[in-house]
């Protein structure tokens, strides 16, 4: 059975479909984009923790190679632009984020990306029910909307999952200072990061995030 399928049957209360399946146009689009020198890369800067996940913003491997320009240029149109990687081990929804900008997604491994539209929300909550998971082969090069909540991908393997993930420079670096008041500056995390979070993440609504995702903190089984 192909890993969508197993994806599908093991997670009846989700959702799921493929990034090339139609129900993905609302939230982002796949790129036809040579990746293979940042996918090279990245599998022998990123190595795995013993356990969760890790995010790195810009990674020196990544934006020493000469595919740096090319990004920049192709995927991010001459805009500031960083080159991360996001890695280890996660099963959970646990937040969900946004930005201002949309972000562009390298699979270095098969993934699951939970994803809802902001134009959901309802506040600074978003109801039940309208999280949809995506499987995301390896090697598939994404664009994700700026209006698409997402968050950590999911592992479709014991072995973890690695996403390259490219943004404009300085995102999800700390905030120079208090969020500000007024707008969604309730929910500012980080460096145009706007966070939500699941009532269940307790040690992250502990450090002062939002907890406004409503429904299941899904657990994906694959």
């Amino acid at each position: 059975m192909d890993t969508l399928q197993t994806l599908k049957r093991k997670n009846p209360n989700l959702p799921f479909y493929a990034v090339t399946d139609p129900a993905f146009r609302p939230f982002g689009r796949v790129i036809d984009f040579d990746a293979g020198a940042l996918i090279a890369a990245c599998e022998k800067a990123a190595a795995m923790p013993a356990a969760g996940a890790g995010y790195v913003p810009d990674m020196p491997a990544l934006e020493a190679l000469p595919d740096f320009e090319t990004v920049r240029r192709v995927l991010r149109g001459e805009g500031g632009c960083q080159i991360g990687c996001c890695w280890g081990f996660n099963t959970r929804l646990n937040c969900l984020e946004y930005h201002r900008a949309s972000e562009h997604n390298i699979a270095v491994t098969d993934l699951v990306l939970l994803l809802a539209a902001q134009q959901e929300m309802e506040g600074f909550d978003l109801p039940a029910g309208r999280v949809v998971g995506f499987y995301v082969p390896k090697g598939t090069t994404l664009e994700v909307y700026a209006t698409s909540l997402h968050y950590c991908p999911c592992q479709t393997s014991d072995a973890g999952f690695v996403s390259i993930v490219i943004l404009p420079r300085g995102t999800n670096h700390p905030l120079d200072g208090a969020r500000p008041e007024g707008a969604d500056g309730r929910l500012l995390w980080a460096k145009d990061k706007w966070l939500i979070a699941h009532p269940d993440n307790a040690d992250v609504v502990k450090k002062g995030a939002y907890p406004g995702l409503g429904g299941e903190n899904f657990d994906i089984k694959y």
